[in-house]
C-alpha cells in the first residue's frame, strides 16, 4: 500500500492574531511581547508593588483602564469579575486587585478575519498535494480544523478527510497543531504538561503523539509539533528553547518505537538542519525527507524563497520508515514567490498567500 504524508505551517485558518500580519513588525512584536508578560504577571497569587507598576506602566500603551478602551488596541483586556485597574476622574490609573483571587479576566491579542483568497489557496495547496496525512501547523482550534476541513477541503475541493484532531495547546495565541487524516487514529496522546529541569513547560505548543491504523493492520505513530520561533529575536534562550524541545521531542519519538517501528515527527522546527538546536532530532537514525534523491537540491527551503537558510519545516523519519520512503517534495504554489517560481493562478499577490511557508509530502510505501 501506498501513503502519502505531509506537513504544512496554515498561519492560522480564519482568524489571527492582528500582530502577527507581516507588516505590524516591531509594532506587533511589542504587542506578542506585552501580552505574554500581562499574563505571567496576572497569574500571580499576590502582586508586589512592582508587578502593580509594571501593570501600569504596559498600560499607558493599550488604555485598559479607559472607560471604552480603543477597539483597535492590539492588547486586550478580557475582565470577567471584579477589578483589575482603577481610572480616577483626574485620569489617575491604579491597580485595585492585590492578586489573582480579586478578580477574574485575562488579556488577549487582537484578531483579524483572515483574508478568504488565502484561506481558498490553503485548500487550495493542499488539495493540489492531496495527502492521506496531513500535519497541521498553526491552527485555532479543533471546531476551526473541522470547519476548514468541511467547509473547504470538503465542499469545495472535494478531498476533504474523515478524521480531524487536534488538542489545545500551551501558545495563547490559539497557534496549534493538529492532524487530519483518511485512516483511523488508534491512539491519542499529549504532551502538554511535559516540563524541563527548569520546572517550565518544554513545548510552545503542544508534541502530540497520534497512532494512525493504517489498512494493512499496521500502525503508524504521527508526531506534530512548532518549535519556539526566530521572530522577535534569537537570543539564547530562544535557542536553548529549541534544544530543550529538540532533546524531548526525540526522546518522544524514541519511546513510540515501542508501539510502532513506524514514527514520523513532522512541522515547523523554526531551525535548519545544521543548527546545534536540532542535532538531537538526527540520533537513532532518525533522518529527514530531504536526504532522499526526490528531494529538490537546488531551493531545499520550506519558506520565504526556499533558500537553504529557510529550511525549517520537517518530515522526520525513524530508520524503519525510511526504508518505506519513495519520493518526497515541496509545493510553493501557494505562495508569491513570482521571480522565483510561478504561483497558482490565485495567488496574485502577497495578501492571497496560503502561507509563507511551503508544503512538504514525501511517499511511502507498505508491504
Amino acid at each position: 500500500m501506498q501513503l502519502r504524508i505531509a506537513t504544512f505551517n496554515m498561519e492560522n485558518l480564519f482568524t489571527r492574531p492582528t500582530a502577527m500580519a507581516d507588516d505590524m513588525g516591531e509594532e506587533g512584536q511589542h504587542a506578542i511581547t506585552d501580552q505574554a508578560e500581562l499574563n505571567r504577571i496576572i497569574g500571580k497569587l499576590v502582586y508586589s508593588d512592582g508587578d502593580k507598576q509594571r501593570l501600569i506602566e504596559i498600560e499607558k500603551r493599550y488604555h485598559f483602564a479607559a472607560l471604552s478602551p480603543p477597539s483597535n488596541a492590539l492588547v486586550q483586556l478580557n475582565k470577567i469579575r471584579g477589578q483589575l485597574y482603577s481610572k480616577s476622574q483626574a485620569g489617575v490609573v491604579t491597580i485595585k486587585a492585590d492578586g489573582r483571587e480579586d478578580w477574574t479576566g485575562w488579556f488577549q491579542l487582537k484578531t483579524t478575519d483572515i483574508n478568504w483568497s488565502a484561506t481558498y489557496n490553503t485548500g487550495r495547496v493542499i488539495a493540489e498535494v492531496n495527502p492521506d496525512i496531513l500535519i497541521c501547523i498553526e491552527v485555532e482550534n479543533r471546531p476551526t480544523l473541522n470547519r476548514f476541513n468541511e467547509q473547504v477541503l470538503k465542499a469545495i475541493f472535494k478531498v476533504g478527510f474523515p478524521h480531524a484532531m487536534l488538542i489545545d495547546g500551551n501558545d495563547e495565541r490559539g497557534i496549534d497543531v493538529g492532524i487530519l487524516s483518511r485512516h483511523s487514529l488508534n491512539g491519542v496522546r499529549s504532551h502538554v504538561d511535559d516540563r524541563g529541569t527548569n520546572g517550565e513547560r518544554v513545548f510552545s505548543r503542544d508534541c502530540p503523539e497520534y497512532v494512525v491504523l493504517l489498512p494493512n493492520g499496521k500502525s503508524l505513530v504521527v508526531i506534530p509539533n512548532h518549535f519556539k520561533s526566530k521572530r522577535g529575536g534569537n537570543n539564547q534562550s530562544a535557542q536553548d528553547k529549541r534544544l530543550a524541545q529538540a532533546t524531548r521531542a526525540h526522546e518522544i519519538a524514541k519511546e513510540a518505537l515501542n508501539i510502532s517501528p513506524l514514527v514520523l515527527l513532522g512541522g515547523d522546527l523554526n531551525d535548519t538542519p545544521d543548527s546545534i538546536q536540532l542535532a538531537p532530532l538526527w540520533e537513532n537514525g532518525f533522518s529527514d525527507v530531504e536526504e532522499h534523491a526526490s528531494y529538490p537540491k537546488e531551493r531545499p527551503g520550506t519558506f520565504g524563497t526556499g533558500t537553504a537558510s529557510n529550511k525549517i519545516d520537517y518530515l522526520i523519519m525513524s530508520p524503519a520508515l525510511k526504508k518505506c520512503l519513495k519520493k518526497t517534495g515541496i509545493e510553493r504554489r501557494g505562495s508569491y514567490h513570482p521571480n522565483s517560481w510561478t504561483p497558482f493562478d490565485t495567488v496574485k499577490s502577497k495578501k492571497d498567500d496560503a502561507s509563507d511557508h511551503h508544503l512538504v509530502w514525501a511517499d511511502f510505501e507498505f508491504n
